[in-house]
């Protein structure tokens, strides 16, 4: 299993998933919207990667403006930071620092991501967990149905 996973996808059939959120109306260099934060996950039960990325979405366009990746590792302060690639957007570091702010003042949230960080890790480890083969699924193909003779790519 090479993909992240999203965490809604370790919840049980009828349980929903809250999805935090940053307001901005006058930050100086983030546009004013509503910024959803996605939680993705390895799900590879071996793996001791304690970290958790965001997917930062814009709710008033629904786009995609960044990935922040968080360190969930007890013995280490989280240091979001911003995945790089190409496509991020071009205030994202303004979003960073002031995401790292609010993370740094809410203690339970942090505690929540490491929460749901053992979760998908436990959902991935139990074939009798309702949501198992979904998180298997997803974590070998992204999510995404590959044709039986085509081979698959994963990233390293």
């Amino acid at each position: 299993m090479s993909y992240l996973v999203p965490y809604h996808l370790a919840l049980k059939p009828g349980e929903e998933a809250l999805f935090r959120a940053l307001v901005f109306t006058d930050e100086p260099g983030i546009p004013t919207d509503t910024y959803q934060l996605q939680e993705k996950y390895c799900p590879n039960p071996a793996c001791h990667c304690q970290e958790a990325l965001l997917e930062v979405v814009s709710v008033q366009t629904r786009k995609w403006v960044a990935d922040i990746r968080v360190s969930l590792d007890l013995h280490k302060k989280p240091n979001p930071r911003l995945d790089p690639s190409e496509d991020t957007a071009p205030f994202a570091q303004a979003l960073l620092k002031q995401f790292a702010q609010d993370l740094n003042s809410d203690p339970v949230y942090l505690y929540r991501l490491r929460e749901h960080y053992d979760q998908v890790k436990a959902v991935a480890a139990d074939p009798s967990h309702p949501a198992h083969a979904r998180v298997i699924q997803w974590g070998n193909t992204a999510g995404q149905q590959l044709p039986a003779n085509k081979p698959k790519r994963k990233r390293h």
